[in-house]
């Protein structure tokens, strides 16, 4: 084909899609002039019928709608003012009420926000017959002092969908007595379910409903640290399923656990369970007044006369082969009859206790009985002789405020373990001992409980003979230290702490 044919054939081309285009162009148009004419036909005849309806009700329509529209706004201001009017009320999001909180508007919903700090500095001095004979010329060995955290702890509570479903889970960074590195653990870890007339299901991790000083928070106890007795005998934070029932004179609590102080535990292992079975349960009975008063251990001025009693026990099965962590004798683990080191066994052990408590106007005082025995052990539990031992403890303490922030308090407490294994070498809870502690001091309340100041001192009239408790409760935590001898009369302590709730 030649240039100028192709030329043509272009250009005729072009001149057929133009007349296309305009042909479409004008068809669009046509369509678009139609709509415009069937919407002005529609806008007279709407401007037709608001004239007949103004002629026949005047400006009365208008000024209706107006009011209705204005009305309905003035509610939607109202309803969301409410809910942010104030940060203290009912209907608060979030603020503080005796907690730091967040909560939903409807209430369903709340979480609850507590810390605690204690800053201690703690002073122990041993006699030099409790120290190995090389060492007892050594002043460092026989004096240790120093500042500490006790605890640091977060605390997070509250309810979900509705307030009869509750749960606590808190932390705690507790000094690290034994220098391993790992001072970080969950205490409390459950949820709740309130079932109605005042009964209730728990399932987590929880402080045992043993023996009422433990119970008692560390936030609310009069002395620097619970007594020596308590740690012998407590079961610290326990793993189970719990059902409790409360009214207005009486509380109890039934649970299936994992045993003694086996919080945070895995129970899968290839060396078996720490316990092949644990229960325990706890009876109360209040006599007179509140039950929040024996929350705190205080009585403060101007609280109303109270009394309560409890008693409890706990029974488990150990497993004979404590795991790594575990090594306590309520997990199987005795005492050798002579020598160093210690050996495995199954056993069962009972432990009991029953307490009262009392409280005044600018007084208050609680004793407690507490024991545990030891049966059914096998072949080495009878070969090292601690088969049917049986111990008991007793802890009576008061106070008296001379001021509305001032109180003083005293402690008496006591520990006799009856054992056939009397071995001089070894410091444990199963060896024969004896054990008398008078211990002293002050509080300073600034603000109750939420910042205070104590200072206290205690003395042993005979030599300490345990490292930890039955089960596992570190005796160093309150600041004593076992005899390494086995002797040794008058081991001292001092402490002072500085406590601060938020």
């Amino acid at each position: 084909m030649n240039q100028p044919l192709a030329a043509r054939a272009v250009a005729a081309i072009a001149l057929v899609l133009a007349a296309a285009a305009h042909a479409a162009d004008d068809a669009a148009m046509q369509r678009m002039q139609q709509q415009i004419d069937e919407l002005k036909a529609a806008n007279e005849r709407q401007a037709g019928e608001i004239k007949d309806l103004k002629e026949q009700q005047g400006d009365k329509w208008l000024s209706e709608a107006r009011a209705t529209q204005i009305r309905g706004v003035v509610a939607d201001v109202l309803a969301d003012s409410q809910s942010r009017a104030s940060l203290q009320s009912a209907d608060a999001t979030a603020g503080y009420d005796r907690n730091f909180f967040i909560a939903s508007a409807d209430g369903n919903f709340r979480l609850n926000i507590e810390g605690q700090m204690q800053a201690r500095f703690a002073f122990n001095t041993v006699p030099a017959s409790s120290l190995p004979p090389a060492s007892r010329d050594r002043t460092n060995l026989r004096n240790e002092y120093g500042f500490e955290f006790r605890r640091i702890r977060m605390n997070f509570f509250g309810h979900v969908f509705d307030p009869s479903w509750t749960y606590r889970i808190q932390w705690a960074y507790e000094r690290d007595g034994e220098n391993s590195g790992r001072p970080l653990a969950f205490e409390d870890a459950f949820i709740q379910k309130a079932l109605g007339g005042g009964w209730y299901v728990r399932a987590g991790q929880w402080k045992n409903f043993l023996n009422y000083e433990e119970i008692a928070s560390s936030r609310t106890q009069q002395f620097v640290e619970r007594s020596a007795v308590n740690q012998y005998f407590s079961t610290q934070f326990v793993q189970g399923a719990m059902l409790g029932w409360e009214s207005e004179q009486y509380r109890v609590y039934a649970a299936y656990i994992d045993g003694g102080a086996n919080r945070n535990i895995g129970v899968i292992s290839n060396t078996g369970n720490a316990t092949q079975w644990a229960f325990d349960g706890r009876v109360e009975w209040k006599l007179a007044g509140a039950w929040g008063q024996f929350r705190d251990m205080q009585g403060w001025h101007g609280s109303d006369f109270a009394v309560m009693l409890g008693a409890a026990a706990n029974v488990q099965r150990a497993g004979g082969n404590p795991p790594p962590g575990r090594v306590t004798v309520g997990n199987g683990n005795l005492p050798n009859l002579t020598g160093m080191g210690t050996v495995n066994d199954q056993v069962s052990l009972v432990t009991y206790t029953a307490d009262a408590n009392v409280r005044g106007d600018g007084w208050s005082g609680w004793a407690a009985f507490l024991g545990n025995s030891v049966y059914d052990g096998g072949r080495i539990a009878r070969s090292v002789r601690v088969e049917g031992t049986n111990s008991y403890g007793v802890v009576v303490q008061g106070g008296v405020f001379l001021t509305n922030a001032v109180e003083l308090i005293a402690r008496y407490e006591g520990l006799w373990v009856d054992s056939d294994n009397d071995n001089p070498t070894i410091a444990n809870p199963l060896v024969a001992q004896s054990l008398n502690i008078v211990t002293l001091g002050v509080n300073w309340y600034f603000h109750q409980n939420a910042v205070k100041l104590t200072l206290d001192g205690g003395w042993a009239m005979n030599p300490v003979r345990f490292n930890q408790g039955l089960y596992g409760q570190s005796l160093g935590g309150a600041d004593w230290r076992a005899s390494q001898t086995g002797k040794g009369v008058g081991e001292t302590v001092v402490r002072c702490q500085l406590q601060l709730l938020f």
